[in-house]
């Protein structure tokens, strides 16, 4: 009986984390990874429950507009009237119910319950309690895909990919995203990496665009935080993605020379670049955001890299007394790309950010014009999928550079995977310099 007591306040406890950061992403525009953060800062939990906390927290935030959606069918008060704590009570339910068959309703329905008790009043407990159980008692249907995408976004996809492209962009939003190692091929080969995951029960494929990524399908009994995994302490991996590995390849830094990262935090492009380059010659990594630095300091150190030199600035006023071989910018964006990845990131986009966010892209682009030595390598990258974001801003700079020139991209893509990996636009061609990877 005492050990059924505690796994109950312990799974209310977990919703209780979950319900705090829910209500700091609705009501103070925290982001997703930010207000788990915090959370797990003020709490201590097991593994196991801060797994569950951020499948929560991620799902509800996914799912968001559907859920709300539910909400509204069943209550006859909207939701923008009721208190941000009952608000995301519901959501919080209303996810497990939908989403999580293996719980109980029951279970579900009590603990949104006594959520409400501690944070509302009586009245709110008895409101959350009908509304609840009248959803538990529909028959549940497959969720249309939706996630949180905003109506000017869905209608741009639509206009610009057509109609059939957009609803696979709305339906992968919602995915949950594999996670993705990229080997670093200093210290061992993607094969030898693979062994050593497959040797710990682990279930993983290597990457198609990028060879040396290693994507993982199922951690078997190894659960928790990255640093968990074998090979993580000995710096045999980082975690990224094939789109944004593919473009460290594309920029193709050499060993001995001086490479430029202008937008460089969390540090993954910075880092494979680093390794590509043997850990000789320099790679100059610079972010506006002097906090997020703090992460490519830890990564560097644990790779054991010494070739990286960290710098806060401002991408578009940054100056140098040399002039550099190729430069990155990786540059700030819409994010419309990865919105998987970022639960939360269709929630702050408005469609004004994309007037700031090209003119902000623009000002990076001018700058790194002045920092490029003659016969230098610019690349340009966004995880946007936005014309505007890309190919239409890649015209613009050569229309205003003529000293600068597109550089064919056929070496780097196996044909092969064009069909599956790049976008059928006809603006777009590796010969132009250009390539749009689409989810």
């Amino acid at each position: 009986m005492a050990d059924s007591q505690s796994k109950e306040n312990m799974g209310l406890a977990s919703r209780k984390l979950a319900l705090e950061a829910l209500i700091k992403i609705d009501s103070e525009g925290a982001y997703a990874n930010l207000a788990l953060k915090a959370a797990f800062n003020r709490k201590a939990l097991p593994e196991r429950d801060r797994a569950f906390v951020t499948a929560l927290v991620q799902g509800v935030t996914r799912h968001r507009q559907t859920i709300d959606q539910e909400i509204s069918k069943l209550s006859k008060k909207p939701l923008e009237k009721m208190p941000a704590s009952l608000r995301n009570i519901l959501r919080l339910a209303f996810f497990q119910l939908q989403f999580m068959p293996d719980i109980p309703a029951s279970a579900v329905i009590n603990t949104a319950c006594n959520l409400a008790k501690k944070t509302g009043h009586v009245g709110q407990v008895a409101f959350a309690n009908g509304i609840l159980r009248n959803f538990a008692k529909q028959e549940k249907t497959d969720t249309p895909a939706g996630g949180n995408i905003p109506e000017w976004l869905v209608e741009k996809w639509q206009k610009h990919w057509g109609n059939e492209e957009a609803e696979k962009l709305i339906a992968y939003t919602t995915e949950i995203p594999e996670l993705t190692l990229r080997t670093c091929e200093m210290s061992i080969t993607p094969e030898g990496l693979i062994e050593i995951l497959r040797g710990k029960g682990i279930v993983c494929r290597q990457g198609e665009l990028v060879p040396a990524c290693i994507i993982i399908e199922d951690r078997g009994s190894i659960k928790g935080p990255i640093s968990k995994l074998p090979g993580y302490n000995e710096g045999l991996f980082s975690v990224q993605d094939e789109a944004a590995s593919f473009v460290g390849l594309v920029v193709e830094p050499k060993a001995g020379e001086v490479v430029l990262d202008l937008c460089a935090a969390p540090g993954g492009k910075s880092v494979h670049m680093a390794e590509m380059m043997e850990n000789k010659g320099r790679v100059i990594a610079s972010d506006s955001h002097a906090n997020r630095l703090k992460l490519l300091k830890e990564t560097r150190n644990r790779l054991g890299l010494t070739n990286i030199e960290i710098q806060a600035a401002d991408g578009s006023e940054l100056t140098l007394n040399e002039r550099i071989d190729r430069i990155l910018i990786d540059a700030p964006c819409s994010g419309t790309g990865v919105m998987n990845r970022r639960s939360d990131l269709a929630l702050h986009r408005q469609a004004p950010d994309m007037v700031a966010l090209t003119d902000l892209q623009k000002r990076l682009m001018q700058n790194a014009a002045t920092l490029l030595k003659p016969g230098g390598i610019l690349v340009y990258s966004t995880c946007s999928i936005e014309p505007e974001e890309n190919e239409e801003l890649i015209k613009w700079f050569l229309e205003a550079h003529k000293d600068f020139e597109p550089e064919d991209l056929s070496r780097f893509v196996n044909p092969d995977l064009l069909k599956k990996w790049q976008a059928t636009d006809k603006n777009l061609s590796l010969s132009s310099g250009m390539l749009q990877l689409l989810p």
